[in-house]
Formats: structure tokens, sequence, C-alpha cells
């Protein structure tokens, strides 16, 4: 609705995409790790090691990496270039959490 009411609205809706997975990922990566950390006291924390974790972080900076490669090449328009590598993407990523899940519940 945003796009279709305001001149910049795309540009708007664009960074919505982006910036809600980015916040609900680095804030719930924040809040659990500094409950961790304070759970803790003055001890050492060690961080869990979750493959999922690291995966879905890198497939993350991929789309934000390959956005701010192709946004600024189009003058900051999205086009059918930045939407096939977007969805390339998670396909991609969909196909790695699926075959993770595949392969460990066997």
């Amino acid at each position: 609705a945003l796009a279709r009411n305001e001149k910049n609205g795309i540009q708007m809706a664009m960074s919505g995409c982006f910036a809600g997975p980015m916040f609900n990922t680095l804030v719930g990566l924040g809040v659990s790790l500094l409950l961790g950390v304070w759970s803790m006291g003055s001890a050492p924390y060690a961080v869990p090691r979750d493959s999922g974790l690291f995966i879905t972080l890198g497939f993350l900076a991929a789309a934000l990496s390959w956005a701010l490669i192709v946004l600024p090449l189009s003058d900051m328009r999205p086009n059918k270039t930045l939407a096939v590598g977007l969805i390339t993407i998670y396909l991609m990523f969909l196909c790695v959490r699926l075959g993770i899940a595949m392969s460990s519940g066997s």
C-alpha cells in the first residue's frame, strides 16, 4: 500500500523488507546473548555452536550484499535483476536448510 500511495514509497517498502528481518535477527541475538551473559555473572560465556544460525546470517549477508551492489547500479530502483538475484539466494537458502533438516532427521 505504501509503494502505491507515495512517489518514493517503493524505496521505503524495499527498505522495510530488509530492515525488518535484519532488526529481528540482530535484536534477537543481542537480547539472548545479553541474557546469557548476564545469567553467567563474571564467568566466561561460550556461544553455542549452531550451524543454522551461521547459515542464516550468511544468507542474510549475501542478500544485503546483492542489494547493495544492484541497487546503486540501477539508480536505487528495484528491477528484475535484483528480484531474480534475491529469489535465487532465497531458494538456495531453502535448499540448504531442507538438506540439513532431511539429513539430520534420518
